[in-house]
């Protein structure tokens, strides 16, 4: 389509599950304007969620099937050549962080792309001065110079680059991601028996939606659940994802006082969970490290009461003790400390839901999330 400018979503070679719906998300939206659009894939796999849209005649999805254990110089040459090939209009980077992604920033500024956005999910807490982080700071400051927009998702974000690499001249833009709040609203969620998805038909549950890694914080979960069970016998833990860590959360559960109150379902992450959601009594989110996570802004939509952990970005999702209970993280007797509060006290359950609905209502829409990050392509 020659009259349409092209805009390419250059996905990071270790791209995360929330990443992958963030694009897809986003594209529905950008799919409505004039823009023919192209999602590059740079690791070998395919994933599922960008099959819901791989149809579109305005999408392409390329697939550079780069190993995932490529050199930083092989990914760089590939990327440039590819966009020097492609000549698009912009290219949106979706990041991890500045650290694992130098080469696309890199590869977007040698191949001359005229329009470059970057969209960085984390910003490291601590950068630390070892042997080579001055000359990689002086480095990252000249490639962020070339960026047109930056953007993040959080205040604090924003204030670690600005911190961290004197960013004074690029504009850097915060854009909580969003989600449908009308879609996820326990009056438009059609509701089902426990049985119907395998849970337990006795006795309160506890739950979490999201991939098995290490970061959610599962295993502290487990851990926590020791705790719980001494004021709450009949409680049920459920984890709902996918991922590397499935085996050792089993093992965990299996050593555990209850093994058959721990239960892991497995679901893909593009699969929807609005099932299961409307059961959980608490929902806990116990992570160490957290981009944006939409099953805990779809949780909060759907008024479930939230405990989670003090990490920055999740403290700018919940007012502490108004929309949810938040703990330190990695402390499992915090972390039950504040699951039998919510059990106890049916005023906190109640007020903090409906707290952390409206909170999302206000904060967190989808069409504000969409329309602002689109507002950033100024090449037209």
């Amino acid at each position: 389509m020659p009259n349409r400018p092209d805009i390419i979503y250059l996905l990071s070679h270790d791209v995360s599950i929330d990443t992958l719906e963030y694009v897809v998300q986003l594209i529905a939206h950008v799919q409505t304007l004039p823009y023919h659009i192209t999602i590059v894939n740079q690791s070998a796999h395919m994933y599922p969620q960008l099959t819901t849209i791989r149809q579109s005649a305005s999408v392409d999805i390329v697939a550079l099937h780069i190993p995932d254990d490529a050199s930083f110089l092989l990914r760089l040459r590939v990327l440039i050549a590819f966009l020097r090939e492609r000549q698009p209009a912009l290219v949106h980077c979706l990041a991890t962080s500045p650290d694992t992604d130098t080469e696309s920033i890199i590869a977007m500024w040698l191949a001359q792309v005229p329009w470059r956005v970057v969209t960085f999910a984390n910003i490291p807490a601590s950068l630390t001065s070892d042997g080579i982080r001055p000359l990689y700071n002086t480095l990252m400051k000249r490639l962020l110079r070339t960026i047109s927009t930056i953007i993040v998702y959080t205040n604090r974000a924003k204030q670690q680059l600005q911190q961290h690499f004197a960013i004074t001249m690029t504009p850097i833009h915060v854009i909580p991601i969003g989600i449908d709040s009308q879609r996820y609203a326990l009056h438009t969620t059609q509701q089902v028996s426990r049985s119907a998805v395998g849970l337990p038909e006795v006795g309160r549950i506890i739950g979490s939606v999201g991939p098995f890694i290490t970061s959610k914080g599962y295993a502290t979960l487990i851990h926590s659940m020791e705790h719980v069970w001494q004021q709450h016998p009949d409680c049920h833990l459920v984890l709902v994802g996918h991922g590397e860590d499935y085996a050792y959360l089993v093992q965990l559960a299996q050593k555990s006082a209850q093994p058959d109150h721990i239960h892991l379902i497995l679901r893909e992450m593009h699969q929807d969970t609005t099932d299961i959601l409307p059961l959980i009594d608490v929902y806990v989110q116990p992570s160490f490290a957290e981009a944006m996570s939409f099953n805990l802004l779809i949780a909060m939509s759907m008024e479930r009461p939230i405990v989670a952990t003090t990490i920055t970005n999740i403290q700018e999702i919940i007012d502490s003790n108004a929309s949810g209970l938040l703990v330190r993280p990695g402390d499992p007797n915090s972390l039950a400390t504040a699951i039998n509060r919510m059990l106890n006290d049916p005023s906190i359950r109640i007020t903090t839901a409906l707290n952390a609905r409206s909170r999302v209502s206000q904060r967190f829409l989808l069409e504000t999330w969409q329309y602002a990050t689109a507002a950033c392509y100024h090449f037209v």
